[in-house]
């Protein structure tokens, strides 16, 4: 009998900047993200423990007079 198995952890992405992405994302400033800041952000946290949140951290205090994405709707 053959055992199937369920390879669905394997479709996270691992890549740092997706883990930041998605974590702007879920916070709504996702347009705040690009690369050029990303890689200056990912060089201040070299050494910090959840290097993501950290970065994303970073994003949203240096963008502080940017606006969420859930500004735009009615609730």
């Amino acid at each position: 009998m053959t055992q199937i198995t369920s390879i669905s952890h394997k479709n996270t992405s691992l890549k740092l900047s997706d883990q930041v992405k998605n974590i702007l994302q879920e916070q709504g400033f996702s347009r705040i993200f690009n690369y050029s800041d990303y890689t200056y952000f990912k060089a201040q946290a070299k050494r910090a423990f959840n290097k993501a949140q950290t970065i994303a951290e970073l994003f949203i205090t240096e963008n502080a007079t940017v606006e969420s994405d859930y500004c735009d709707y009615i609730f």
